[in-house]
């Protein structure tokens, strides 16, 4: 790419967060499939018996109900394990969005998020949305 031409994207691939965790603000990125362009790049920020808590960013509106939303685990995105949720709620968190989702079949997917949220650094997983 040209270093004059400014980049042409209209959907950013990353997404930059910068939580306060221990008094601190810590930055995290999450990222997107360069292919999936409707992908939404978030993160998972708390987890319930029934769903789990996603913030995005303000700007990054969540126009549908249903998502798949892919777990990234090891860095690569294109690579977890997808589950359906669907969005109940969604309010600004400081400069984020935090939507509450339900899972569609919660069972078995809320102990496996909540083994990997329990030994995630900080207790924040990436995740990507992909729209249904």
């Amino acid at each position: 790419m040209n270093p004059e031409t400014p980049e042409k994207r209209t959907n950013a691939r990353s997404q930059f967060f910068l939580l306060q965790t221990g008094g601190q603000p810590v930055p995290f990125y999450s990222f997107r499939p360069e292919e999936a362009i409707d992908a939404v790049p978030a993160l998972v920020v708390d987890l319930s018996d029934g769903g789990l808590q996603v913030l995005t960013a303000t700007g990054q509106m969540l126009p549908h109900k249903n998502y798949r939303l892919e777990l990234v685990t090891g860095g690569l995105v294109g690579s977890g394990k997808q589950f359906g949720v669907h969005a109940i709620w969604s309010r600004p968190d400081g400069v984020n969005l935090r939507t509450g989702f339900a899972f569609e079949d919660h069972a078995a997917i809320a102990d496996e998020v909540a083994v990997l949220l329990s030994g995630s650094e900080r207790k924040v997983l990436r995740c990507v949305l992909y729209p249904n």
